[in-house]
């Protein structure tokens, strides 16, 4: 299936709608680099911090994981166990925040569960080289670029979709019919040139328009009341689905295509190492921070002071891995 839902494989035919961009263009966006922090994510200096902590640790074989640090009384299990540590401090931080803040509403969950899978696929594809991501898994099948586009491009549809609904709605103007095209591209913000430069983008640049498209789903969603989940809303089949169940399959259809990814980097040699295994558990806890910050006021500077800790201790690993490998340059 392309980005715009034509010649479907999967069940999602015409989820690949337009987005719903309107003061950020296409080109403020494409060309940043191949990072999870975006201006509009929620705790950035955080993740910003986790991100730098997996940088430094991506390259590291099972024997690098082996050089020799300390941190308190523990002292036998190398570098490896920093990982253990910061994963275990966002736990302990998510547990934090959940306790200081208002429930959740049910939008908020839902975009919660959201948030976790992408930040799943996020880490499925860290260090992902361009080069390395154009490759195809056989003749035929789709490189990860393409898969990529295909899972932001059904975002963006949904997104069009729950927007339009929830406009009509609020207005008292709903009816089941579909919204023009004229509609759409009020919509959308971007031209159909714009739109297939995008949908068209290496993976690092389709990555990097996700990663603030995303949050701004999350922020402009978070709102969504219990009652207005009930509300029909009108896409491409005949059953007029629930502002909910388009919530709910913002999550779905990325599972849908991230077994697809995974898939596809064994298919191409970029198997798992176990420093990526462990960077996938380290995202995930960096997703459960940042769900409950979701509709919540106040809470992001609690997340500071591990912000420190963990830059701190990307700072003293990187140092002993320099100190190793200049020693290694000078044998």
């Amino acid at each position: 299936m392309d980005a715009k839902g034509k010649g479907s494989k999967c069940a999602c035919q015409g989820e690949d709608a337009k987005d719903i961009i309107q003061s950020f263009t296409i080109f403020d966006i494409l060309w940043r680099s191949m990072v999870i922090v975006g201006e509009n994510m929620l705790n950035a200096g955080l993740a910003r911090a986790v991100e730098n902590f997996a940088a430094v640790m991506l390259p590291l074989t099972e024997k690098d994981l082996e050089l020799e640090w300390i941190w308190k009384d523990h002292g036998e299990e190398g570098i490896r166990f920093g990982f253990f540590v910061t994963i275990q401090e966002l736990r302990q931080l998510a547990v934090e925040l959940a306790s200081l803040r208002t429930p959740p509403t049910s939008a908020q969950r839902i975009l919660g569960q959201y948030h976790a899978q992408y930040m799943d696929v996020q880490a499925a594809v860290f260090g992902l080289s361009t080069e390395t991501a154009e490759r195809a898994p056989a003749e035929g099948e789709w490189p990860i670029p393409r898969i990529y586009a295909h899972m932001l491009g059904a975002d963006i549809g949904f997104s069009a979709v729950v927007r339009y609904a929830l406009d009509k709605h609020r207005a008292g103007l709903w009816t089941p019919e579909r919204m023009s095209d004229e509609e759409q591209m009020a919509i959308i913000g971007l031209t159909e040139e714009e739109y297939d430069l995008l949908m068209g983008s290496p993976l690092e640049e389709l990555l990097a328009f996700h990663r603030d498209f995303h949050h701004r789903i999350l922020a402009e969603f978070s709102s969504i009341t219990d009652a207005e989940l009930e509300l029909p809303s009108t896409f491409w089949e005949e059953t007029r689905f629930p502002i909910r169940h388009r919530l709910h399959r913002f999550e779905s259809h990325m599972i849908q295509h991230t077994v697809q990814i995974d898939k596809t980097l064994v298919a191409i040699h970029w198997p798992p190492t176990e420093t990526k295994r462990l960077i996938r558990y380290l995202f995930a806890a960096l997703a459960e921070v940042t769900l409950n910050l979701i509709g919540a006021e106040g809470l992001e500077e609690k997340c500071s002071k591990l912000t420190e800790v963990i830059a701190s201790r990307t700072a003293e690993i990187e140092k002993i891995i320099r100190h190793i490998n200049r020693e290694k340059t000078a044998e």
